[in-house]
């Protein structure tokens, strides 16, 4: 194991350890969240799932990625790469709070564990790897289609703006500015890249994909649970399930694609 690896292993320990500081704080900390009540139960259930299910991902990952697993590694980089996006929203979509530094401290973790872990990776494998029956126009079309159920509504808002002038929460803003630069534009270009096999699209298309597996559970629960405590029901919950059920399966056809 050369130094490049170890320095991504102990990064990413580093980040599963303050990710649970930051979720069980969030949990059990009331007075944590000054947002409203309808984005603090998203807060809430994004806490919850980040917990249970993101960080004993990026430490089981990087625990068989130790023992040579190369889908170990592609979802160690998935799980880094949901821990990115994740923290996102806390550092820019929260109100100011107690956690805020810790919230800068995630996300450029993530970032530089992200970078670490994919340098390491020995992409000349994952070519190798490829099954020659692998489906990759049907989980390229998936990605296409995923990009287009997410960004066209995000863009319809933006283009209803130029039209009417009318400003929108700035709540939405921060999702709208985040979907659109770290969701919509990897899922068109892992969409492309697996399109013509190439080996780094497997990659980003993992990396992706198991962000469209545990999101969706944090929109979905929030959303619910939102609507008991406010009354507001959000009328993307629908779409976030089916995006939720297709991800699954083209997901798991990706991995079955790589010996």
């Amino acid at each position: 194991m050369d130094k490049d690896f170890r320095t991504a292993v102990k990064l990413s320990i580093v980040l599963a350890l303050l990710a649970i500081i930051a979720t069980v704080g969030g949990l059990a900390w009331s007075n944590l969240y000054r947002d409203s009540e309808l984005i603090k139960a998203v807060w809430f259930v994004n806490d919850l799932i980040t917990l249970i299910i993101a960080v004993p991902l990026l430490l089981g990952s990087t625990v068989y990625s130790l023992q040579g697993s190369l889908k170990a590694q592609l979802i160690w980089i998935g799980s880094l790469w949901y821990l990115l996006y994740n923290y996102v929203f806390y550092l820019y979509g929260a109100k100011f709070n107690n956690f805020f530094l810790l919230y800068v401290i995630l996300f450029s973790l993530s970032v530089y564990a992200l970078v670490m872990t994919i340098s390491n990776l020995d992409i000349g494998l994952v070519k190798k790897r490829i099954k020659e029956q692998a489906p990759v126009r049907a989980i390229s079309g998936f990605l296409f289609f995923f990009a287009f159920a997410l960004g066209m509504p995000w863009i319809a808002m933006v283009l209803s703006f130029k039209i009417s002038g009318e400003m929108p929460p700035f709540e939405t803003t921060i999702v709208v500015a985040t979907d659109l630069s770290f969701l919509v534009s990897v899922l068109l270009f892992s969409a492309i890249l697996l399109w013509k096999r190439n080996p780094w699209g497997f990659v980003i298309a993992a990396m992706i994909m198991l962000k469209g597996l545990l999101y969706p559970l944090v929109l979905i629960i929030g959303g619910a649970l939102a609507y008991f405590r406010t009354g507001t029901w959000d009328s993307f919950i629908p779409l976030y399930f089916v995006l939720w059920v297709l991800c699954a399966y083209f997901y798991r056809l990706l991995l079955k694609s790589i010996d």
